[in-house]
């Protein structure tokens, strides 16, 4: 355990002369039950954590061993991986025409190899091919095995629209055995002087070699009049945790709804979902930063949900820069104000990583207003950032998970603490007797300055 011994020791060395608070310090625990045996152990924060601290920054969170002895311990996210460049390729797409509603499964499609070239050919003989046709499905060629295709987006003639449309995405290497890949909707339109656009269908990573696009009941004069494919490296999936919030109340200084979270966690997703079948709105979306008491403006722009032929079209989530935040506010400037919208925030939960030092059974705990008062004892000594290089370098962490929350020290821990009254006394004490010396050695400064009128 040479790097627990010489994490502890920086943590000494840095340490103030005060003593480390004891867990009844704290609101809350939870045991650490701990997999297998590993230098480091990690874990992520679950909602019940957020909602457990005093501190929005998680300042307020440490790690004791069996004899309650602080141990090092990290907080934060792992570090998001550069994704790679992506290419961006134009694709030709073939038409595949048949009697209207037939599947696009039912088509028989079949490879021509014309010199080094291999294309797609629709089987004109296949039953049901003669009659009245309509276009049904679209072919396209990657050119060779791929398999990192991740997005396609459409084009089609303006003159169609008001348009809403579900497509399905499927892919082949051999143009005979199909597996789903996608599906989304498209749509352009303009609704109460707004411009909406969806064009863009994202897919799940798979080797292929061709696309099938479907759809059904599409308007007259639909064709994919240009297809973009956007191929790119895997990324690494993400552990996202989403929360669905209803009105708590409005502000009355401008009608907003106001939501709370119950918790600052960090939100970089967020979706308004709209009641009912059709909705469109501009808002103004505002988060509550405690730090500085004041609201902050975090998106202004349209919200919609709009039904046309049986294909349903919807905003998509907005992705945001981190912001840990509690309450939030949406402002309606114009649409359907009530009933009121449902607010989804998305987040990666925070992970901890804490050292296997001392005895086990290790616990978690959380909340303490004092903390502040001395300067966040846990963070200031266990919160190095050259700790989480110094951990993984060593290898891979063991994993662990949280228990049932118990109390400590209980609710109480989470309200500031009150100074005795002594303390006040004793000040403002202290600032009359201040005066009254000051005042004294006026006076006789003065008396001293004031000649005798008997003299002289």
């Amino acid at each position: 355990m040479l790097l627990a011994i010489a994490l502890m020791a920086n943590a000494v060395i840095a340490a103030p002369s005060r003593p480390a608070p004891s867990p009844s310090a704290y609101a809350w625990g939870w045991p650490i039950e701990a997999q297998g045996s590993a230098d480091y152990y990690e874990f992520t924060l679950p909602l019940e954590v957020y909602r457990s601290v005093a501190d929005p920054e998680l300042r307020d969170i440490g790690v004791f061993d069996a004899r309650g002895e602080p141990v090092p311990r990290w907080i934060g996210k792992a570090a998001a991986p550069v994704p790679a460049a992506g290419e961006v390729r134009e694709l030709t797409v073939l038409p595949v025409h048949a009697p209207p509603g037939t599947p696009a499964g039912e088509m028989k499609l079949a490879l021509e190899r014309r010199g080094d070239q291999m294309t797609v050919r629709i089987d004109e003989t296949a039953p049901g091919a003669a009659g009245a046709r309509a276009l049904v499905a679209g072919i396209a060629d990657l050119g060779g095995l791929r398999a990192d295709l991740r997005a396609v987006e459409l084009e089609w003639p303006r003159e169609i629209e008001p348009l809403i449309l579900e497509v399905s995405v499927e892919g082949s290497t051999d143009l005979q055995q199909w597996f789903a890949l996608g599906a989304g909707t498209v749509a352009g339109l303009r609704e109460a002087d707004e411009s909406i656009e969806q064009r863009r269908i994202g897919l799940a990573g798979r080797e292929l070699r061709y696309l099938r696009l479907s759809w059904n009941a599409a308007p007259p004069g639909w064709r994919v009049t240009r297809l973009v494919a956007h191929f790119a490296a895997a990324a690494a999936p993400e552990v996202r945790e989403y929360l669905p919030l209803t009105p708590v109340g409005r502000d009355a200084a401008d009608g907003g709804w106001l939501y709370d979270a119950g918790a600052a966690v960090a939100v970089d997703r967020l979706a308004l979902e709209l009641p009912g079948e059709q909705g469109l709105l501009r808002a103004n979306l505002l988060a509550w930063l405690p730090g500085q008491s004041q609201w902050q403006g975090v998106h202004d722009g349209l919200f919609y949900r709009l039904r046309r032929d049986g294909a349903v079209a919807e905003s998509d989530p907005l992705t945001l820069v981190p912001l840990r935040a509690r309450r939030w506010k949406l402002v309606i400037r114009s649409g359907r104000s009530e009933p009121a919208p449902r607010l989804r925030l998305g987040w990666q939960p925070d992970r901890i990583l804490f050292v296997a030092q001392g005895e086990s059974p290790w616990r978690l705990v959380a909340g303490s207003a004092s903390d502040r008062e001395q300067d966040f004892p846990m963070a200031r000594r266990f919160s190095d950032p050259g700790m989480l290089q110094l951990l993984e370098r060593t290898g891979p962490a063991g994993r662990a998970t949280l228990g049932a929350r118990y109390e400590l020290g209980g609710p109480r821990r989470l309200e500031p603490p009150r100074r005795p009254e002594w303390r006040r006394w004793s000040l403002w004490i202290a600032l009359i007797a201040g005066v009254g010396v000051v005042g004294g050695m006026a006076w006789r400064l003065l008396r001293q300055g004031v000649p005798d009128s008997r003299s002289g």
